[in-house]
């Protein structure tokens, strides 16, 4: 009788085909993420603030952003994501966001690389071990998180992956070293080391791995959300917990402190659950997770205990972003969701037969690929929902682009527009248009439109052009006229579609040319926002 790893070497080496889709889709989204950068598709308050805090950590200013509260702060104040601090020495070589585009672009497609070897020593398969590594390459919530701006926790996704590997082949070091590098990545991923912690002890019956996990994630949710954040918060406590501060704030509806948000979910148990799950779509989202998986991970419940903390944070927000299959906040519950239907499937063979293992973790991958067809982000596919609908796809040259650079030099500070700010980011003070208009030394403006979705008033609509410029169009537009009269910014650089305001004398300063411009962008919006209106 064949032993299980006989079994595995009988069958076709599977491993070499995955690699290649593996290397295929990160030159993909590579090539997509640099296209989308220079089509102005990125943002200030995403990839900007990034590339800020790299840039201002190589100059002395831990973490630097000055965009968020309109002064520079640390960005330890808003979220804990320290493993920024990796990009200074590529940033010493040369200091650009291609590093960050990159970096996310190799670590979502390397995720399936853990995956394919946990399935196949889980499900003793090639096959399986292929299916279920390319799910997770094609997963809808993966691949809008490559279509996305650079976010930490994409980094995050592959040492996930790579610690249910460690649990499977009892390798507590690597745990703990996956484990550490994830805490690096976003404040709330002590509460996954605890369940990795649990999820140890469970499988292993070893208490002092599993204790010192559970400490580690302990004291890190103590230090991070009562020490460290607070102490750079302009609030004094997690911007999230915070009251009035927009969208910011999503879950200040439960509390201000997570001693607040626990207890009211302890004493209002019914009411929250109620308000989740029905009120803001809640069932929803979970329903889709478990049917993109086929179920498989109830089978396999218990691998589900890390997972606890993305669902928790994506479930309870106010924002309804987060459970999008659009949105990249999915990004490291995939791999958590993954690993639990792999032992689930394991488990549902044995109840039927050991080829239903195979077929099961393909009926996943079909299904992957269909709703991933469904809601392809990148571009247009027969019958696909195209989110993003660019401009212009997988074109880098801008003529002018190297123009305004110059112009706009390091020591500025400016006031820019969203969807171009992340261009501008390597400075001491960098804020949205219009804030600090009349203060900055620079406006810079792009009168266009890096979309085809150009109707919609509402910024929080995801896509659009207010998403992209995060204000109204018309007001946009409005505001352009009334900046034009300013007697701060006499010195003016009109380069179509470019507008550059600058403080210093200038002989000239015909802006008729920019107006016929604003006049005609604004019959062209009028137009998209009334047909949206019709439809």
């Amino acid at each position: 009788m064949k032993t299980s790893i006989d079994k595995i070497s009988g069958q076709k080496n599977l491993l070499p085909v995955f690699l290649f889709f593996m290397l295929l889709e990160m030159v993909f989204f590579s090539y997509y993420g640099i296209s989308r950068h220079f089509n102005y598709l990125t943002s200030i308050n995403d990839l900007g603030h990034m590339d800020q805090a790299v840039w201002g950590t190589l100059k002395g200013e831990l973490f630097l952003n000055s965009d968020a509260f309109n002064k520079p702060i640390s960005r330890l104040g808003i979220h804990f994501d320290p493993v920024l601090a990796l990009f200074v020495p590529f940033y010493l070589l040369v200091p650009s966001v291609v590093w960050l585009i990159l970096a996310q672009s190799v670590a979502i497609p390397l995720t399936g690389l853990p995956i394919f070897f946990l399935a196949r020593r889980v499900c003793q398969s090639e096959k399986a071990a292929f299916f279920w590594a390319a799910a997770c390459l094609f997963s809808p919530f993966m691949m809008s998180a490559a279509s996305w701006d650079f976010h930490p926790v994409s980094l995050a996704a592959p040492f996930i992956a790579l610690a249910y590997l460690a649990v499977e082949k009892k390798q507590a070091i690597v745990l703990f070293a996956a484990c550490l590098f994830v805490l690096l990545c976003k404040e709330h991923f002590g509460l996954l080391v605890i369940g990795f912690g649990l999820l140890w002890y469970i499988r292993h019956r070893d208490w002092k791995t599993s204790l010192s996990l559970i400490l580690l994630g302990l004291g890190f949710i103590v230090v991070v959300m009562k020490v460290i954040m607070p102490a750079f918060s302009p609030t004094g406590q997690h911007l999230m917990m915070s009251k009035d501060l927009g969208q910011l704030s999503r879950y200040a509806w439960l509390g201000n402190s997570l001693e607040e948000i626990v207890i009211n979910i302890l004493a209002n148990p019914l009411d929250i659950l109620r308000q989740v799950f029905i009120d803001m779509g809640g069932l929803e989202y979970l329903v889709l997770l478990l049917l993109l998986f086929l179920c498989l991970p109830l089978v396999g419940c218990v691998f589900l205990l890390p997972g606890i903390a993305d669902l928790l944070v994506n479930l309870l927000s106010a924002n309804p972003m987060p459970r999008s299959i659009f949105a990249y906040h999915s990004v490291t519950l995939i791999p958590v969701l993954i690993a639990a239907g792999i032992y689930g499937s394991r488990r549902a063979g044995r109840l039927l037969k050991m080829a239903a293992v195979d077929r099961l973790s393909l009926i996943v991958l079909f299904i992957t690929l269909v709703i991933g067809w469904r809601v392809f982000p990148f571009f247009s596919l027969p019958g696909s929902v195209v989110f993003w609908e660019p401009k212009r796809v997988f074109a880098l040259h801008d003529p002018n682009y190297a123009m305004v650079r110059d112009l706009v030099t390091p020591d500025m500070s400016v006031s820019v527009q969203g969807n171009i700010g992340a261009h501008f980011t390597q400075r001491h003070e960098v804020y949205i248009y219009p804030n600090k208009v009349g203060e900055a030394d620079a406006v810079v403006l792009r009168l266009d439109s890096p979309t085809t979705v150009n109707g919609g008033r509402d910024p929080g609509r995801l896509a659009a052009l207010a998403h992209h410029l995060q204000m109204d169009p018309l007001d946009y537009l409005n505001s352009i006229r009334d900046l034009l009269s300013h007697e701060e910014y006499s010195r003016l650089i009109w380069k179509d579609p470019w507008l550059i305001l600058l403080k210093g004398k200038s002989a000239t300063r015909d802006v008729s040319s920019v107006m016929n411009k604003i006049a005609e962008l604004e019959l062209a919006w009028l137009k998209s926002d009334a047909a949206m209106n019709d439809k």
